[in-house]
């Protein structure tokens, strides 16, 4: 697993649904699928999104996002996403998401919150699966990106995913 790594500066303000200004949000990549190249399996990616600081909230409503897995891997049509309380070391239960994939690029819609009170946390984490294609090859690739949209969205637009083939 690769370490931590923030990957992307925090967001421009954005307003919430309520017209109140809503916090930054911060984006990074939790870790990295590990494997073969050509082995199928449960290589897992995770991303996740923060509120800047802890206690402040964020409110988009529905966002659309958008995965490009990274060259030499494919998504799987699975994903799941949970928030993350990091005050109290708490998760909420794991919540399927309805995906579609679209050749390299996985994508879902959800309404976004964080720090609201709605049964969610300071951390909005998602994860999906990912097969290597056979014709990978060693090392990591940097290209993978997330793209995320939406009416209140102001999340960098750009965001990269890593993989790594053993």
């Amino acid at each position: 697993m690769m370490p931590t790594e923030t990957i992307a500066p925090q967001a421009e303000q954005a307003r919430s649904s309520t017209g109140d200004p809503a916090t930054a949000v911060a984006t990074r990549q939790e870790s990295a699928p590990v494997g073969p190249a050509g082995k199928k399996g449960f290589h897992i990616f995770t991303i996740t999104l923060g509120v800047e600081p802890r206690d402040g909230e964020y409110k988009p409503g529905t966002l659309t996002y958008k995965l490009t897995a990274p060259s030499g891997w494919k998504w799987v049509d699975w994903g799941n996403y949970y928030y993350y309380d990091e005050e109290n070391y708490k998760h909420t239960q794991v919540k399927t998401l309805q995906t579609s994939v679209d050749g390299k690029v996985l994508s879902f819609s959800l309404d976004s919150h964080l720090n609201t009170g709605k049964s969610d946390g300071t951390r909005l984490c998602f994860t999906v699966m990912a097969d290597p294609e056979s014709k990978a090859t060693k090392g990591m690739s940097s290209d993978g990106k997330v793209a995320v949209t939406g009416s209140a969205s102001k999340l960098p637009a750009d965001i990269k995913l890593y993989g790594i083939i053993t």
